[in-house]
């Protein structure tokens, strides 16, 4: 989605708070005054209100896959089956690859940013195929959904969204940013207090937020463990 702060349709976004539970009326009136923007971008309460927005988006998704009208992805045999991802302004949908399920998501999403007067960034929106989904069907899902293909979704959270065989090769990318970190920091002249600081601080932590989402090999950590005990 594009930045929401000036794109909120704040009637309807009052009807869902109330649809919520949440009271009629806050407070006591105060003096009138003309506002020329809407919520500022970074107001403690901006995010809450954004979350109410998405919370929306997400009902709308799961009443279309209770209804059979979108078809989520299933991960693994035992996995759970998805159907979106959804974090701050950012949106991950897994759909079918079939004209039903496009056609449907593309009236769904549609049907939310006119509800709500906030707009899809197709700059920065794209498709991701099954490497089995023959090349005409993912040209006419493109042109249905108006996104354009991509061979890798890159990154999201700051974690590779495709691992692929290899995780010595998708964790690449923990290992050379610790290296820099270490590189750095052997240019400066610290005691061994500074040094242990720096590595129970920062060195160690680097790839905790990895390793509370996904199991890595064990000889992934003694590498990493090696550099740092070099240090």
């Amino acid at each position: 989605m594009n930045k929401a702060n000036d794109r909120v349709e704040w009637h309807f976004l009052e009807s869902v708070m109330l649809k919520m539970g949440f009271y009629v009326r806050w407070g006591q009136l105060g003096n009138t005054f003309t506002p020329t923007r809407g919520i500022r971008q970074g107001d403690p309460l901006s995010p809450y209100l954004f979350l109410i927005v998405s919370e929306v988006l997400s009902f709308m998704i799961k009443k279309a896959c209770e209804g059979n009208y979108l078809q989520g992805l299933k991960f693994g045999r035992s996995g759970p089956t998805l159907s979106h991802l959804l974090f701050a302004d950012d949106a991950l949908f897994f759909i079918r690859g079939n004209t039903q399920n496009c056609r449907h998501m593309r009236l769904l999403l549609d049907g939310y940013c006119r509800a709500f007067g906030q707009q899809i960034n197709f700059g920065k929106s794209s498709l991701f195929f099954s490497p089995n989904t023959p090349a005409s069907i993912r040209t006419q899902l493109g042109a249905i959904l108006g996104m354009t293909m991509v061979d890798d979704p890159g990154k999201y959270l700051g974690l590779p969204t495709i691992w692929g065989r290899s995780k010595k090769e998708a964790l690449q990318f923990v290992k050379e940013k610790l290296l820099r970190k270490l590189s750095g920091w052997k240019q400066s002249l610290l005691s061994q207090a500074g040094r242990e600081v720096l590595i129970k601080a920062v060195a160690q932590a680097v790839p905790n937020y990895l390793m509370g989402v996904f199991l890595i090999p064990k000889t992934f950590c003694t590498k990493m463990e090696s550099e740092i005990a070099n240090f």
